[in-house]
Order: C-alpha cells, then structure tokens, then sequence
C-alpha cells in the first residue's frame, strides 16, 4: 500500500483545517488579520493602501472584494470571497442582487435598475434571508447607469515552480488584462490569499511584469504578468504538487 505524503512544515495543521473548511461551506474564505479593524459581519471591505477599509462605491480605490462572515476578534475577521456567506442579522430579498453603494456605510444594498453610482461594484445574489452567493463578479469603472460587467476567467489548476524564499517565480503568468483594474483572486490548494498591492512585501503572493524586482497594484496587472511566491510570509514554499487558481474578469470581447 503506497503512502500519502505531505509536506512537514510548520503550520500545517492549520493550513489544511483551512482548505477543509472552505470545502465544506461551500465558499472561498480566509481569515483576515487588522489590528483593531473596527468591522461587523455582512459589511463589504475593500483593500486600499495596505488595509482593508469599508468598500464605497464613489471611488475606484474603495471598491468592494470581500463580504465578512464573522469577526474572530477586534484584530481578525474572517472575508467571503466567493461563494455562500450567511450573516444572521442581514434581512435579504431572496433572489435580489446586491452592491456597494455610496454612503461608505460597507452594508450591501439592494440593486435596482435606477441605480447610478460612479462605479458599477455588483457583490452578492440573495439565496434567502440571510444567506448569499457572492458572485465572481469583480468592480467595473464608470458603468453609471447599470451592471456594465467583463467576462469571468478562471485558470483553473495551474501548476507551479517549486520555490524557495521571497519574490520566487512561479513560471505562472496571468492569460488577459484584467477588465477596468477589478479584482485579482489568487487561490493555492483552494484556500484563498491575500495579495500585495504594489508592495512585495505585503502579502504572501504578487503580480509582477519585471522579473519579480516590484509589485504591481492589482488595478495595473496586466496579461502576461507573472505570479511570484514569498515563501518567507506565506510559511511554506510552493512545490509541483500544488495547484493554483487565478479568478477575475476580462473585457468582452467585441
């Protein structure tokens, strides 16, 4: 009988009681920390200039990407980024789609199509009362009168260079532009990351389009940026038995 191997580093454990409970809630979420953030469960978050702040929909900056399940504690919180999020004091229209508005309040707010806010920021579908799907959907600029949208991409399983270290390679390069500087979700193993935004050091993954030396800002990555690895942040390396997801938008084409 062949043997299952993992790999034996530290934090484990509680690397694949993370996948598992992604998995099995039927969502991609991860456990945020932000000393003393200040955030209640069913608000909409955004992450401008290193923090996560309340999504408003009047500047491209603010535009929302995650909906917060839960607050752990006054440093951490857990964030939906995309599939089913259940918030017990949220009162929903089933079948209702939701946005990020202007009032920079981060609650959803019900869209109809007399909406016009300076940018499109669609987030979530009403499943009940309380339950949503947030939706693959990502922020676009300027739609004004409506749910302007791009097209979802999601490459899914691709395989990386083993790593070692900070600002590693992958060889995994992003295929398109994506639409209007939305959002970039990278997944590793289905466990969702944060990404550096413009910083290199930040966050255990980033973008780059001059061999790793900088980061880009996730509204700038463009087609055929390559995904780099710090291994150093994230604790542990990247090996072939991984797999990595990248989810965003592209232009329609026309």
């Amino acid at each position: 009988m062949s043997q299952i191997k993992i790999k034996q580093i530290e934090g484990l454990q509680d690397i694949l009681d993370a996948i598992i409970v992604s998995i099995t809630s039927g969502s991609v979420k991860s456990t945020f920390t932000q000393v003393a953030h200040g955030f209640s469960a069913g608000q909409i978050v955004a992450y401008d200039g290193g923090s996560w702040v309340i999504a408003d929909a009047s500047t491209e900056d603010t535009l929302g990407r995650i909906v917060i399940e839960s607050i752990v504690d006054e440093n951490n919180f857990v964030g939906v980024q995309l599939g089913k999020v259940t918030v017990s004091t949220w009162d929903l229209t089933p079948g209702a789609f939701y946005v990020v508005d202007d009032s920079g309040t981060g609650n959803p707010a019900l869209f109809t199509t007399n909406d016009a806010y300076t940018y499109s920021n669609p987030v979530m579908q009403a499943i009940d009362n309380t339950t949503a799907q947030v939706l693959p959907w990502r922020p676009s600029v300027g739609s004004g009168s409506g749910l302007e949208q791009g097209v979802q991409v999601h490459e899914r399983d691709l395989v990386p260079a083993p790593t070692s270290g900070n600002y590693s390679p992958t060889g995994i390069l992003i295929q398109f532009t994506p639409f209007s500087d939305s959002a970039v979700d990278v997944l590793v193993n289905g466990l969702g990351l944060s990404e550096a935004d413009g910083d290199r050091d930040a966050a255990p993954v980033y973008f780059s389009g001059d061999g790793g030396a900088t980061a880009r800002l996730i509204a700038d990555i463009q087609a055929g940026d390559e995904l780099y690895w710090n291994g150093a942040i994230a604790g542990f390396e990247l090996t072939e038995d991984d797999l990595v997801d990248i989810i965003y938008e592209k232009a329609q084409a026309v």
